[in-house]
């Protein structure tokens, strides 16, 4: 495994580029990570020590060896190799953080000093630690079978779909044994991936739901509340359910500012539409204009509303430079009394404003 490993980050080195290096040559530094930020994801205190190892490859034409390695925290141990390193040879440096009587977002700092440059390279640590409840009964409150979870649903918040989201979900396992993932027949969307940790979670214990969306695997932008089924083993097989709740953002790349205005821009009459006074009898329609204000034409991806009574309507997904287009929507307030607030959310290929947002307020009467 350890031949394995080295020969694929010899492959990764010798193609010359690391993730998460800044950007500069491969020559201007002569000591090149495989990776300088690790995301341990969440961390159960009752785990105890996790580690991870850092990875790196000498590429100077002289040896280098380790003089020390600095933490920022005494929760944070590293162990590493002081043999001299030779030409293309590679090096480790093994971290390990304990999570004991800590709770939260973590970290942490390891400075790697060499022979050849006492100021350091910067190692990150990083993840959620999460602390043991006084209280499982009601700190996992929300049931699904033997399954205790904090929420009735999971926020996986924003995904942008040039890059999967991990969202770590802990639960307690309130059975009097044994429960792992049943894979072959947990069947999930393409754009949904689920897994146990650990794989087997004991009796009266913790574990976590490592559950992954993909973006780009959806294939859609907006806001999705959808419920997935996985299933279970202990004595038997047992369906379970977890509700996610999502939005979808469509990636663009950096603009350079000198080429700012050569790129679709979106312009919006009005963002905020005041109704004012409408009847709870009957429907009431307006509309805002849509303008193609930049130096390439404004490609509408999707317009939806946050509610079914309002209804939106667009004739010309596509707008050309110096172009307008209507964008109608009609608002039913039947069975509504009160201040009201509604919105419409436009997707577009505007590359620094993707996602617009109107927002409708009226007071039905």
């Amino acid at each position: 495994m350890r031949n394995s490993v080295f020969s694929l980050l010899g492959v990764i080195f010798y193609l010359g580029f690391a993730h998460g290096l800044a950007a500069q040559s491969i020559a201007d530094r002569p000591i090149i990570w495989e990776k300088q930020r690790v995301d341990l994801g969440m961390v159960m205190e009752e785990s105890g020590m996790v580690t991870s190892d850092f990875y790196f490859v000498n590429r100077a034409d002289f040896p280098v060896f380790i003089q020390n390695v600095e933490t920022d925290c005494g929760c944070t141990v590293a162990s590493y190799t002081t043999d001299t390193l030779y030409q293309d040879k590679i090096g480790e440096i093994k971290v390990a953080y304990d999570p004991t009587n800590r709770g939260g977002q973590f970290s942490k700092m390891v400075i790697v000093k060499t022979n050849i440059d006492s100021d350091g390279d910067t190692l990150f640590l990083e993840g959620y630690n999460l602390p043991y409840p006084e209280n499982v009964d009601v700190h996992y409150s929300h049931r699904v079978g033997d399954m205790g979870f904090k929420f009735t649903s999971v926020n996986v918040g924003d995904v942008i779909n040039n890059e999967p989201k991990t969202k770590y979900v802990d639960f307690f396992n309130f059975k009097d044994m044994s429960v792992t993932l049943n894979d072959s027949k947990t069947v999930l969307p393409d754009h949904i991936k689920l897994k146990m940790s650990p794989t087997i979670v004991p009796a009266k214990s913790r574990g976590i739901l490592e559950i992954t969306y993909d973006g780009e695997q959806k294939g859609d932008l907006g806001f999705f509340d959808e419920r997935i089924q996985f299933f279970i083993e202990d004595r038997g097989t047992t369906e379970m359910e977890v509700r996610l709740l999502t939005t979808v953002h469509e990636y663009f790349p950096p603009v350079k500012k000198s080429e700012v205005n050569d790129q679709p821009k979106l312009g919006i009459s009005d963002v905020n539409v005041n109704l004012s006074n409408v009847s709870s009898n009957r429907p009431v329609s307006n509309a805002v204009t849509l303008s193609s204000m930049g130096g390439q034409p404004v490609n509408i991806r999707k317009v939806v509303s946050n509610c079914e009574c309002l209804q939106v309507e667009l004739r010309n997904y596509d707008i050309a430079p110096g172009d307008k287009e209507q964008l109608r929507f009609t608002f039913d307030p039947r069975g509504r009394q009160g201040l009201d607030h509604k919105t419409i959310t436009i997707f577009s290929n505007d590359p620094l404003s993707p996602t617009r947002t109107i927002l409708i307020k009226s007071s039905i009467k």
